[in-house]
């Protein structure tokens, strides 16, 4: 998560926010009822240090796009039709 240092009134450091974002979650799980009140304490319980906490999620390599235009082209158009679907049938009344 990122947050513009000028965003606060009075400099805070990343530990601080990071420790006040567990608290503030914790508050509203329990509030919205996700979490039991008993868990709170654990939830809101302060992170391992670096070198026990898992290893970073891997960057993101180029947009849904890009990831689209890399697949092979291969069939036909009319492989992905559909029939067309106009609901239910036309009932003609007496």
């Amino acid at each position: 998560m990122e947050i513009r240092e000028d965003a606060f009134r009075t400099p805070k450091t990343s530990q601080q926010i990071a420790e006040e974002m567990r608290h503030a979650a914790t508050a509203f799980w329990v509030a919205r009822g996700d979490v039991a009140p008993e868990a709170a304490n654990d939830l809101a319980a302060p992170a391992p240090p670096e070198d026990l906490a898992a290893p970073p999620l891997p960057e993101k390599e180029g947009t849904l796009m890009d990831l689209l235009l890399s697949m092979p082209d291969v069939g036909e158009d009319a492989d992905f039709e559909r029939p067309l679907d106009y609901g239910r049938p036309v009932i003609e009344f007496d």
